[in-house]
C-alpha cells in the first residue's frame, strides 16, 4: 500500500512542479514553499518502502531539486540562489506562526484538535531546523556544481549534469537533515536505515524524471531581453 502511495506521490508532485512551471518563475517559487513547508510539517513520519525505513519527505525534497533544475536551466545562478532564501524566509515563519497558534490557550471547544496540533508540531521546531539546514547547505552546493557542469557540458547532457549534482547535494542533504532531524531519538542503525532508503529514493525519483529537463523551450524574445518560456 505504502508504494502504492509513493508512486501517486511522485505523480502528483511532477505534475504540480509542470504546472508551476508553466506558469511562471514565480509559480515555480511557490512549489518549492509548499514542498519545504511539507518536508517540515509531514517530514518527520517514519514510513517502509519495500520494506525498509524512511521518512515521508524524500519526494518533495526531491522535487525541489526537480524545480530548481527548471530555474537554473532557464534563468540561472541568481534565480537558484534566490530560490533557496525564499524557501528559508517562508518555512522560517510558517515554523514561527504554527507555533504562535499552537500556544494560544484554546476554549475548551476543541480539546481533541488542541492535543493533536500539540503533538504534530511540537517537534516541528527541530525538524524545521533540520531541513533549513540541510537545504540551504545541500542547495547551495548544489546549485554552484549545476552551474559548474553546465558551463562544461553543453547540449544534450542536461539529463547526466543533473543526475550527477542531485547524487551529490542530495547525500549531502540527508546526511546532515537526518543526523540532526533523527539523532539521539531514534537508534543509529535505524538512523543509517532511513538515511539510506531515502537517498536512493530521491536518486531514483531523479534519474526518472530529469528528461523532463529537456521539454524546456525558448519560443521568442519579449523584446526586453527576457526570454519568453513554455513546456512543449
Amino acid at each position: 500500500m505504502n508504494e502504492i502511495l509513493l508512486f501517486f506521490t511522485a505523480l502528483i508532485s511532477i505534475a504540480f512542479v509542470i504546472t508551476t512551471w508553466r506558469l511562471g518563475k514565480e509559480r515555480l517559487y511557490s512549489a518549492i514553499i509548499v514542498f519545504l513547508i511539507l518536508i517540515a510539517a509531514v517530514g518527520g513520519k517514519i514510513v517502509e518502502f519495500f520494506g525498509f525505513a524512511t521518512n515521508t519527505g524524500n519526494i518533495f525534497y526531491a522535487s525541489v531539486f526537480l524545480a530548481t533544475y527548471f530555474l537554473i536551466e532557464r534563468y540561472g545562478r541568481r534565480e537558484g540562489i534566490r530560490s533557496i532564501w525564499i524557501g528559508v524566509v517562508a518555512v522560517t515563519f510558517f515554523s514561527l506562526l504554527a507555533r504562535i497558534t499552537n500556544a494560544l490557550i484554546g476554549s475548551g471547544a476543541t480539546t481533541e484538535l488542541d492535543a493533536a496540533l500539540a503533538v504534530a508540531f511540537d517537534p516541528l521546531l527541530r525538524l524545521t531546523f533540520a531541513s533549513l539546514l540541510a537545504y540551504a547547505i545541500s542547495q547551495t552546493c548544489n546549485v554552484y556544481l549545476y552551474i559548474y557542469l553546465k558551463e562544461r557540458m553543453q547540449g544534450a547532457r542536461v539529463w547526466l549534469r543533473a543526475n550527477a549534482t542531485n547524487v551529490v547535494a542530495q547525500f549531502i542533504d540527508s546526511v546532515v537533515f537526518f543526523l540532526v532531524a533523527f539523532l539521539g531519538t531514534v537508534p543509529f542503525a535505524s538512523v543509517w536505515e532511513v538515511l539510506l532508503t531515502g537517498f536512493v529514493i530521491k536518486v531514483v525519483f531523479m534519474m526518472l524524471v530529469s528528461p523532463l529537463l529537456y521539454l524546456n523551450r525558448v519560443e521568442e524574445d519579449d523584446g526586453e531581453g527576457q526570454a519568453v518560456i513554455a513546456i512543449r
